[in-house]
């Protein structure tokens, strides 16, 4: 049976307690006898808001804990308590911590190509790996016109005994979008990376940046990673500029270091170029930071890419 002490307002220390006062152990998760390695000490771990006992690894290490695997199924039961995988997703499904899965702005148009229940297929279900084996989740159950596709997403991650949920919110990107745990400081952050190309002179990789709060991944900002545009040029008459912008980021304990780079060129047609007009006009660079605000990620300084495209 499942634990029922998967409140999202119980501090996780008091659900420990309970669950080894009464011994309850998952019986719907089995034992998984793949470690992946010995975590280091849990002081900068994030507190889960939900969690649910797992059978006990086979080999256990004194004073270490040990990082556990466990089948996506498992962590689909633990994300939305009411899920069983015969069953599908229900559209009015709840995850653990009392939300609504579907019930969300970020999801709306979005459609189950099957209908509901929505059955959910191993490839639905990406799982990345972190620092101190935090994992990041990615469900992807609605499709959109665009090709998006959206569903819900977490940051877990399955120690000893014990699998918890740190936080969950909801996803919307391309199929091939990336997300990643990392470390900020004491933070623990997603990064969801995804490109998008409409056209090859037209081009934007973005990442967005969610926050743990409350139990719930909050996408605190949005950070253009790569970015090219055509436009026609306001200095050269009768020509294109071309913006070509990367982005280098560095996560550290002041926050995100963005340094960002633009070249400017200078093309005759939108497809081709010959000597004399293709050339590369000016470079500019600039360095920035996003530092945590309570729910926010507040920048020193205003994108690079909004002060310098439309201007050659």
């Amino acid at each position: 049976m499942r634990s029922p002490f998967r409140s999202p307002f119980a501090p996780a220390v008091l659900q420990s307690a309970l669950m080894a006062a009464l011994g309850v152990v998952s019986s719907g998760c089995v034992d998984n006898q793949r470690p992946v390695y010995e975590a280091q000490a849990r002081q900068t771990t994030p507190i889960s808001v939900c969690a649910q006992g797992i059978a006990p690894p086979a080999r256990q290490a004194e004073g270490k804990a040990i990082v556990r695997d466990l089948e996506p199924e498992q962590w689909l039961e633990i994300m939305m308590p009411e899920y069983a995988s015969n069953d599908g997703l229900q559209p009015t499904l709840t995850d653990c911590t009392g939300h609504y899965v579907f019930a969300n702005e970020t999801l709306r148009y979005g459609v189950s190509l099957d209908g509901w229940p929505h059955l959910v297929k191993p490839d639905d279900l990406d799982v990345r790996s972190g620092p101190k084996g935090v994992k990041a989740l990615r469900l992807r159950a609605v499709n959109f016109e665009n090709g998006d596709q959206g569903g819900p997403i977490a940051l877990v991650r399955a120690v000893n005994d014990r699998a918890e949920v740190f936080g969950v919110g909801v996803y919307r990107g391309p199929e091939d979008a990336k997300l990643t745990p990392v470390r900020l400081g004491n933070e623990t952050m997603l990064v969801a990376e995804a490109r998008r190309c409409p056209d090859e002179f037209n081009c934007r990789k973005v990442a967005d940046l969610y926050l743990l709060r409350r139990g719930r991944l909050i996408n605190a900002a949005q950070v253009d990673l790569e970015r090219v545009l055509r436009v026609p040029s306001v200095t050269e008459k009768g020509l294109y500029a071309e913006y070509k912008m990367t982005t280098d980021i560095e996560y550290t304990p002041e926050g995100v270091q963005l340094l960002e780079q633009i070249r400017v060129k200078i093309i005759p047609y939108e497809t081709q170029g010959d000597r004399d007009s293709d050339r590369v006009l000016r470079k500019v660079e600039f360095r920035r930071l996003l530092r945590v605000e309570r729910d926010t990620l507040f920048s020193s300084n205003e994108s690079l890419w909004e002060r310098v495209v439309g201007q050659d």
